[in-house]
């Protein structure tokens, strides 16, 4: 085998490659080099500066530069002298032909010796191609793993060194060389082939959500029958032992929106006896933000604040957000919109401002900042206004102002 300079390169220094990295380089000890064209990434991992918020994400940045484990580059050509070379990039799901010229960019600076990682989230049929292109510029095929990643935003680092592990390999040196770089890490390691391992990671996703489409099935049923879906679920989960029926709310990120899709794509889909499922569970969770932004502007709101623009609690990130695209639909009709978000770099600094005088204040995102802020409803929003509360996260009995929200019965307050 040949001896390289450096154990690992991460193509892609995003939410799942860059914390992964750190983590290899401060706890695993290895030296890791992430690779991204983005020149500002670069220069803020390489200052030990977290370039979004991840816990525990700047202590782990820090303590891998400061002892020589980590560097960054957006110099592609540094991956030949990497054992390991993982590809962490995002692969949206109508740009497929991007990633793979990614992949194209990279085989060039690639050798046989090397151990090619992907934890970038496919449909299955991609891994196969993703190998084409690998085999076919090199004299040999290199030991190949699917390595999926399967954190949850805000808890990635803590996962990285608990979860278990689904590797895909091919070969039994594959797996010693896959052990040999996870094994430091701890949590199990699961040995797949490259195809299921992919699958895995994509029922993941579908199943979750699935799940939350049923419980959202369940608010937009409520809204008819002017029922309150949060206490009736709450009911049917009670030491029943058979339910465990999420909360209703909006579906978001870069994950769930896109995995269920490429578990039916069209190599499924063509087939005439496949039922579909997933992508109707999909269009239930993806109508949500027009439903909402259709019941706000029936009020004829003048002024509408949303609290949260994040896509889930405890996080900054506004990826595919369904709080922004209700906030987006709303002004698109003409609608003054303050928005605030305690984690995100965007909207209004100050929560009373965002309240003040609002018609419609909408608990879009259930950050934990947000608990207790009914008084401030009370005292900054319009008397005469109503509270759309997506989650059921607001105390309703202390809020001055009418109370609504999604699946949730009207009540007034007198």
């Amino acid at each position: 085998m040949t001896d390289f300079e450096h154990d690992l390169a991460v193509i892609g220094a995003g939410r799942i490659g860059l914390p992964w990295a750190t983590v290899l380089a401060s706890v695993g000890d290895f030296s890791v080099t992430c690779v991204d064209v983005d020149e500002k990434r670069v220069r803020e991992i390489n200052e030990k500066i977290a370039p979004f918020q991840e816990p525990g994400l700047a202590e782990h940045l820090q303590d891998a530069v400061d002892r020589g484990h980590l560097r960054a580059t957006s110099d592609e050509t540094v991956v030949a002298d990497h054992e390991y070379v993982a590809f962490t990039t995002n692969a949206p799901r109508n740009q497929m032909d991007r990633f793979i010229g990614i992949i194209k960019e990279y085989v060039e600076f690639l050798s046989e010796e090397q151990v090619i990682i992907n934890r970038t989230t496919l449909p299955v049929h991609m891994i196969d191609r993703m190998q084409e292109l690998l085999t076919g510029k090199l004299n040999e095929s290199p030991e190949f793993a699917v390595l999926p990643e399967r954190l949850a935003e805000g808890k990635a680092i803590e996962e990285i060194k608990t979860l278990p592990k689904v590797v895909g390999v091919e070969t039994s040196n594959g797996e010693v060389r896959i052990r040999k770089l996870l094994e430091p890490l701890g949590g199990r390691l699961q040995i797949t082939d490259p195809r299921t391992a992919m699958f895995v990671k994509l029922i993941d996703n579908t199943y979750r959500d699935a799940l939350f489409a049923i419980a959202n099935q369940i608010a937009y049923s409520a809204d008819v029958m002017n029922l309150d879906s949060q206490d009736a679920i709450q009911l049917a989960n009670e030491d029943y032992p058979r339910n465990d029926i999420p909360s209703p709310g909006p579906v978001g990120g870069k994950c769930l929106p896109k995995d269920p899709h490429f578990l039916m794509d069209e190599t499924i889909c063509d087939q005439p006896t496949t039922p579909d499922l997933f992508n109707t569970t999909r269009r239930t969770n993806s109508r949500l933000p027009n439903y909402v932004s259709t019941e706000i502007l029936k009020e004829r709101p003048s002024k509408v604040a949303i609290l949260g623009l994040s896509y889930k609690a405890g996080v900054g990130d506004t990826f595919d957000s369904p709080a922004h695209d209700i906030k987006t639909i709303l002004v698109e009709q003409g609608v003054n919109v303050a928005a605030h978000d305690p984690r995100a770099d965007e909207g209004v600094a100050n929560l009373e401002t965002a309240i003040e005088d609002a018609d419609v204040v909408v608990l879009a995102t259930n950050h934990p900042e947000y608990a207790g802020i009914e008084a401030i409803i009370n005292d900054r929003a319009n008397v005469d206004g109503i509270v759309y509360d997506l989650w059921g996260f607001l105390n309703r009995e202390e809020l001055a102002l009418t109370y609504n929200g999604f699946g949730i019965a009207e009540r007034r307050q007198y």
